[in-house]
């Protein structure tokens, strides 16, 4: 009888003590974790959380991740727009609320324009065309600009006149609205008193033209639509250049290749 109410007193024991093991392990899984003083990395939750990288003291969630990737990425994107080598074409078209931000005057920056009208472009390339203008003056060559920065309503406007008056073959002759490089402000129409101070292709017969042709990579400017057009899509514009930066176009004219497939090798489309 004695054995008999040992036994039970052990068997008592044991399911006490079990039960206090499982009391613990409930109070832990309930209870937030807590690293030691040594400054252990904390484990991943529930929630998808994961510790931060060695030397790191702040957790990132995926979806956190995610998301700041993705507006980096459209960060990056909008800033396209502005790049001196943005492809615009045929195929690829700028948004009709986009125009530069840092648009400044041509004449104020000693650039001569038809008129004498207020024509914009931007800064950097407005600074380039007057040391270019300035150049070709020291070489006894007058370049005005007729045109320049255009928005994407004054290009609506100008390819609306033209289609009236031409319809489909206004194509080869105007950009529709937001395919036009002068809503990016770094193209310009230069003309002279050889081209009758009109902008045709009489330009490109004249003494200021074959001096462009020689200078303008000097400047950074390009030929944006040469003779041929296959490529482009446009007649031969001997009036029409593109600032796209002094290290750009000096790569263009090593490489050969037209602006329209230089600007589709780097591969820049606007996204803005």
């Amino acid at each position: 009888m004695g054995r008999l109410l040992a036994v039970l007193a052990v068997l008592s024991l044991l399911g006490f003590f079990g039960l206090l093991l499982v009391e613990q392990q409930m109070i832990r899984a309930v209870l937030p974790f807590t690293p030691a003083a040594g400054g252990s990395p904390r484990p991943p939750s529930a929630g998808g959380e994961v510790s931060s990288p060695a030397g790191g003291d702040r957790g990132t969630t995926r979806e956190g991740t995610g998301e700041e990737a993705k507006a980096a990425l459209l960060s990056a994107k909008a800033e396209t727009c502005d790049d001196e080598r943005v492809l615009v074409d045929g195929s690829h078209r700028l948004p009709s609320a986009y125009a530069p931000e840092d648009l400044v005057s041509l004449p104020g920056n000693d650039v001569p324009t038809l008129g004498g009208r207020e024509l914009l472009l931007r800064r950097e390339a407005a600074e380039h065309l007057g040391a270019l203008v300035s150049a070709a003056a020291a070489d006894s060559e007058e370049l005005v600009v007729a045109s320049a920065f255009r928005s994407y309503d004054d290009q609506r406007l100008t390819y609306g006149r033209l289609k009236s008056i031409y319809g489909a073959g206004a194509d080869s002759m105007s950009a529709p609205p937001g395919h036009s490089q002068h809503q990016l402000g770094t193209a310009v129409d230069f003309t002279n008193a050889g081209a009758a101070y009109q902008v045709k292709r009489r330009f490109g017969y004249t003494s200021a033209s074959l001096w462009l042709q020689h200078h303008a990579t000097e400047h950074g400017f390009v030929l944006a639509y040469p003779p041929g057009g296959a490529e482009s899509g446009y007649r031969w514009e001997p009036w029409h250049y593109r600032y796209v930066g002094v290290e750009n176009a000096e790569r263009l004219e090593r490489s050969g290749l037209t602006l329209q497939r230089f600007l589709a090798r780097v591969g820049v489309t606007p996204h803005c």
